[in-house]
């Protein structure tokens, strides 16, 4: 829409604005803290000499002078000190005189914008079965972080499988309580993939990967197996479980006697020796977590990334969560420049803890691989907020930070 502002002496001109987010104003949602802003100046106007950028980020209690627009042609262009709201204000002179006086406390904006660069983290827990009064019922737990959610920020969606298109599940979006008891209704039933949605005031749409649910049984499918998974264990050395060894220890004794040796090779150096033990000790014990990651991290080490990729995502199949097999897997996709694969699995780690400074400078790193800055640098400032013990990854985000800045000044002397 545009909105229309006039002033004494015929001076004219609209603003483009954008979307209503439930204040009452029209306010435009926006994903970059650098942005234009359109406007159109009326002909009786023309030619105008100057025209001047207000800004507040306060719900216009003080206002900043932010410069002008040189080239007096629209749009005009603003870089957003931070997230958040903000409502901008042109004052504009030509010969006539000048629209008005400099905005003080209480003056309206002539647009708002609601400035958010980083997209929510959400995840979708495993559903439960119940009943409630006699009706089929699904326990939704779920998570969802940011800085900047609407206020009923979560929507789900689901469909049949296999095949079916995405529906909602509900007429209206919830408040983000993390809970909801779904009464399924009568019409939807057999099996079907369930999915959250969460929405925040930058306009980004998050979609959370989609759980399985059987209706006809009343309860939550077993995950679907991975058949090339299945394959790959092969490859690392994985047999149906032997419950005992030679030696007449248990299976997952030995495993365990196995991981312990194969650290202390690769504290000597010999990973090779290392990777050898673990191939035993999953062969031993099949559901070894730590021994799969273990042995991800030597093979990444030994520069084997397909068989380090296979090992890291056996131990996410049988733990989600596993922060060391997911950092893992997403250094290998680094490796591979398959950098919107290791971004998802950094933000995997970031869906349970969402203050892993580590893991939001490395998001950063993926952003700066992938050409986008902006991103870049809200994961490094966050990386230096958000814990403060995390010395060595603030003072490394820091730097970064530090070289993205001179960069930039480099290439602005140049021009």
């Amino acid at each position: 829409m545009h909105t229309t502002v006039s002033w004494p002496g015929g001076l004219t001109f609209f603003v483009l604005a954008s979307t209503v987010l439930g204040s009452g104003r029209d306010i435009a949602p926006v994903q970059s803290r650098v942005f234009d802003v359109d406007y159109v100046l009326n002909e009786d106007a023309l030619p105008v000499d100057t025209v001047q950028i207000w800004y507040t980020a306060d719900e216009a209690r003080t206002w900043h002078h932010y410069g002008y627009d040189e080239d007096r042609q629209s749009p005009a262009t603003f870089q957003a000190p931070s997230e958040g709201l903000f409502g901008i204000y042109f004052r504009v002179t030509n010969a006539a005189g000048t629209s008005g006086e400099e905005p003080t406390a209480g003056v309206e904006p002539h647009v708002w914008v609601y400035v958010d660069t980083t997209p929510p983290v959400v995840q979708l827990h495993e559903a439960r079965p119940s009943i409630v009064l006699g009706r089929r019922a699904v326990q939704l737990r779920w998570t969802a972080i940011d800085a900047h959610l609407t206020s009923r920020p979560i929507e789900f969606e689901y469909r049949q499988v296999p095949g079916g298109q995405w529906q909602p599940a509900f007429n209206d979006p919830f408040p983000n309580t993390g809970r909801y008891d779904w009464r399924v209704p009568e019409e939807i039933s057999g099996g079907i993939e369930l999915r959250l949605i969460a929405s925040d005031r930058g306009g980004h749409r998050v979609a959370s990967e989609p759980i399985e649910i059987d209706l006809a049984a009343r309860g939550v499918a077993s995950p679907r197996p991975d058949t090339d998974h299945a394959k790959q264990r092969d490859t690392m050395g994985e047999t149906p479980q032997q419950p005992f060894d030679a030696t007449g220890k248990s299976g997952k004794t030995r495993a365990a006697e196995l991981y312990v040796e194969s650290l202390k090779l690769r504290e000597q150096g010999d990973l090779r020796g290392g990777v050898a033990r673990l191939r035993e000790a999953v062969k031993l014990d099949p559901l070894f977590t730590d021994g799969f990651a273990e042995l991800g991290s030597m093979l990444f080490q030994l520069g084997d990334l397909e068989r380090a990729l296979t090992a890291y995502e056996i131990a996410v199949d049988q733990q989600p969560t596993m922060r060391r097999a997911l950092r893992g897997s997403a250094m290998v996709f680094r490796q591979k420049k398959d950098y919107a694969s290791a971004a998802k699995q950094l933000r995997a780690i970031l869906r349970t803890n969402p203050n892993d400074a580590e893991a939001w400078m490395n998001l950063g790193d993926i952003g700066i691989f992938q050409g986008d800055e902006l991103l870049a640098r809200e994961c490094y400032v966050r990386a230096t907020q958000i814990d403060a013990g995390a010395e060595d990854v603030i003072r490394k985000a820091q730097e970064r930070l530090a070289l993205m800045a001179e960069v930039s000044r480099t290439y602005q002397q140049r021009d």
